[in-house]
């Protein structure tokens, strides 16, 4: 079990490494959802950092109906999003959330190759520092139209009609002879 990995990992009267513990809230093929609450319980108590990969569910914080199934996100240390998936952007409107800035410091690391002084010096744009991508461009602008267009509500709308259709779709399957549904969508 975790638990047991963790307490493997923190050895008595020792500090032990550094652990992360990372969770799904939404896998790509079933939309599964760790128990976030139990995870962040544990976490606390082994004296880990949880990370969640709400890549694919993050976007149900914006519905009323289906943010309770996130319950627990709040705990965690840092969230990465993926709204190309339940957001309708584009491929690379990717987030990772942190509680503060402080948190992002290992990013000011410089690495020669990628930091070039000259190219500073000249007025260029350093995009190191503005994106994770490192030097591809950031695309929050895209994020952000779409925030300011459609509003909380107006995504909530886009993910709760998903979800019901989804729901529709698995009864459909569900219901015809010649058809297995795999599992209920979550």
């Amino acid at each position: 079990t975790l638990h047991t990995a963790l307490t493997d990992l923190r050895h008595p009267g020792t500090p032990g490494p550094p652990v992360l513990v990372c969770a799904t809230a939404g896998t790509t093929d079933t939309g599964a959802i760790d128990p976030l609450p139990a995870l962040a319980d544990l976490a606390d108590t082994q004296g880990a950092r949880l990370h969640v990969d709400a890549a694919y569910g993050g976007p149900l914080l914006f519905s009323d109906t289906h943010r309770p199934l996130l319950t627990g996100l709040h705990r965690a240390h840092t969230v990465t999003l993926d709204l190309h998936k339940l957001g309708w952007q584009p491929v690379a409107a990717g987030l990772l959330a942190v509680p503060a800035t402080a948190h992002l410091a290992p990013l000011a690391h410089r690495a020669a190759y990628l930091n070039a002084d000259d190219d500073t010096e000249a007025g260029l744009p350093d995009l190191l520092g503005r994106s994770l991508r490192t030097t591809r461009r950031p695309d929050v602008l895209k994020m952000a139209v779409t925030l300011k267009a459609l509003g909380r509500t107006g995504l909530a709308d886009l993910v709760d009609r998903t979800l019901a259709a989804a729901r529709t779709f698995a009864d459909l399957i569900d219901a015809h002879p010649a058809h297995e549904l795999h599992s209920r969508p979550t």
